[in-house]
């Protein structure tokens, strides 16, 4: 049997869960019917999920195979959520089993992204949309998040405001803290994209990202936005955060494979991890973990990247790097094709 036949989907309008209650210095847990907990294989499994204490209004699942183990809200007031390791590993898969697919679908998303900022500035949907992705595709950042905007002051592309960009005469320069607060510094010089962001300006209100729509009303452009336009054209559930995959798995990807020519040495893996983590304003773990194909690690110490590269050196000095990306991408899922 696989492994993921054994957790179970939960429906939390429906499941009633496990309460946490602070007693003394630590906390007692009660059924949904109000009946107090003492069995010790329910307590050990409570105890494994490490349930922050600062959380508030906690939903434990009764069901120790559900998808979702635990939910609580944090010192911010958010919901988060605890998942089981086994539905993390399956999310992490699919993720990253998509990224042939986004690669795939990155020349037909990109030539709509370069039609629409090389149009006059008419500042529709599409065209602001665009812009926030062309960012995205080519400066690394993060699509943003209102929560974190209002909490944290800290921003992504979305959530951008008109004092985080200054105009000088040939470009534009952004400057703002990201999430976990990273520093973003950089200057964007394309033509199009400059009188895009001069038009934005000049729109009523402190966010950039702005659009007329059908009844010239201003409306601002949220994560959803984005991820809907993605879909309508690739009719594939990406996300804009599966640039970000991409860019850090092509980075790697990239690096690793220069260093095949030499004596590989764990000091540069871990140069290579921070350089990737730097480029997207994480740490070299969330990168190794969230970010890099894991597999690309995996066939290095293995050796089958050295071998996959000896076998396509013709390839390497005639296509681009991502182009070597999908095709080694296209080899690993290759097993899939065959018996899909």
């Amino acid at each position: 049997m696989n492994k993921m036949d054994t957790i179970s989907s939960i429906d939390m309008k429906k499941c009633c869960g496990i309460q946490r209650k602070k007693q003394g210095r630590g906390f007692v847990y009660y059924t949904s019917r109000g009946k107090k907990i003492s069995d010790p294989k329910v307590l050990e499994r409570i105890r494994l999920l490490a349930i922050p204490p600062a959380y508030t209004h906690v939903w434990i699942c009764p069901n120790g195979n559900g998808h979702i183990q635990a939910i609580g809200h944090d010192s911010k007031k958010r919901k988060q959520y605890i998942y089981h390791p086994l539905w993390v590993e399956k999310r992490q898969e699919c993720k990253f089993r998509s990224l042939l697919d986004f690669g795939y679908s990155l020349s037909l998303l990109r030539k709509k992204i370069n039609d629409e900022i090389h149009k006059p500035p008419t500042l529709d949907k599409s065209q602001i949309i665009c812009a926030v992705l062309f960012l995205i595709d080519n400066y690394s950042v993060r699509i943003g998040n209102d929560i974190y905007a209002k909490s944290n002051q800290t921003y992504g592309v979305t959530t951008l405001r008109k004092k985080h960009i200054k105009y000088q005469k040939k470009f534009v320069s952004f400057k703002f803290l990201g999430k976990n607060k990273h520093l973003w510094n950089f200057e964007v010089t394309d033509e199009n994209m400059v009188q895009i962001l001069k038009r934005c300006d000049n729109i009523p209100g402190y966010k950039l990202f702005k659009y007329y729509n059908e009844q010239k009303s201003i409306q601002t452009i949220t994560s959803q936005d984005v991820n809907e336009y993605l879909y309508s054209l690739t009719q594939h559930n990406f996300t804009a955060k599966d640039f970000r995959t991409w860019i850090a798995t092509r980075e790697f990807f990239s690096r690793v494979i220069s260093l095949l020519d030499k004596n590989i040495r764990m000091k540069y893996i871990k140069n290579s991890l921070l350089e990737v983590a730097t480029l997207l304003g994480h740490t070299p773990t969330i990168c190794k973990t969230s970010y890099i194909h894991p597999q690309i690690l995996e066939w290095l110490k293995t050796g089958k990247l050295m071998q996959w590269k000896l076998k396509n050196k013709k390839y390497i000095k005639t296509k681009s790097i991502e182009e070597m990306l999908l095709l080694w991408l296209e080899e690993l899922y290759s097993s899939d094709k065959r018996h899909g």
